[in-house]
């Protein structure tokens, strides 16, 4: 086991948990205050830093874990534990989060046509919809980047029309037309696309289907540093680490590089990893395999 990280080979990606310098990491979303606010305070509160960040190895571009990079800036700590990963491993893929929007007077607003509601307002601020006759038509001209987005509610599906092929442009204009939900009296709610489609078929809100963004795509925004929206992308890995429960003091920088990543590797070889199958529930539902420092 190297000195600088710790080295886990599962059977489809290997994962190396080391500490990585916060100044070199590149977020590729955008920031929510008051998730970043509730975080700093847990992370206070816990008196470790839990579990690592997930890395591009090749580029330090983050995969997963971008309020906890905040978090660490705002708390001054110099170094993260990270997991690196190899982001081209076809294991590693990448999704879209999507929306689903409900009105607040549902149940008491009948006869409302909430998606002529939305839509109304949407056309009003430039944009424009077209009718798509089916959801396979509707996910190739999503794939042509044809459409900022699919509205689907009930049988009917609506495209949003995208005067740009520019991926961050496109969900800047995502970002809008959450906005006008929200004024129009709608939640917001992030589905994965088949729980979304799912709900919206059933006439259980407004699902907002937006086009995935490509790896490169991720990395081309991050690198120049400019940001995604919150919930643009949703990576599924195929296996994570938790609870590696690193000293907050190892984090300061008081510490050299190298000897903080000495001792975090130490303090990780003398703990059990225990292995637990995706779909395990801990703080939330875990696709992915887990391995979990004990």
């Amino acid at each position: 086991m190297s000195t600088q990280a710790y080295v886990i080979k599962t059977p489809r990606l290997e994962l190396k948990i080391s500490l990585a310098e916060t100044s070199r990491l590149y977020i590729h979303e955008e920031i929510i205050p008051d998730i970043l606010s509730k975080l700093v305070e847990k992370i206070k509160s816990d008196g470790v830093w839990t579990d690592p960040i997930i890395v591009d190895e090749k580029t330090m571009v983050v995969l997963d874990g971008m309020h906890r990079v905040a978090a660490a800036k705002k708390l001054g700590f110099k170094y993260i534990p990270v997991c690196l990963v190899d982001y081209d491993d076809p294991s590693i893929e990448l999704h879209a989060w999507s929306r689903v929007f409900k009105h607040v007077s549902r149940g008491g607003g009948v006869g409302i046509d909430y998606l002529g509601l939305l839509l109304g307002s949407l056309n009003t601020a430039g944009y424009r919809s077209v009718d798509i006759p089916s959801l396979e038509a509707g996910f190739e001209m999503l794939n042509r980047r044809e459409l900022l987005g699919l509205i689907i509610h009930g049988r009917r599906i609506v495209g949003l029309e995208t005067p740009t092929r520019d991926i961050k442009l496109i969900y800047d204009r995502v970002k809008n037309v959450e906005d006008t939900a929200k004024v129009k009296g709608f939640t917001v709610e992030y589905q994965t696309e088949r729980d979304a489609v799912s709900l919206a078929e059933r006439g259980e809100g407004l699902a907002l289907i937006p086009p995935r963004i490509k790896k490169d795509e991720v990395r081309a925004v991050a690198l120049r540093g400019e940001v995604f929206i919150h919930k643009a992308t949703r990576h599924v890995i195929p296996a994570r680490p938790l609870r590696v429960n690193t000293p907050l003091a190892w984090l300061t920088g008081e510490l050299s590089l190298a000897d903080a990543r000495r001792k975090l590797v130490e303090h990780l070889s003398s703990r059990r990893v225990k292995v637990l199958a995706p779909g395990t529930i801990l703080d939330r539902r875990y696709e992915e395999e887990l391995y979990l420092f004990e």
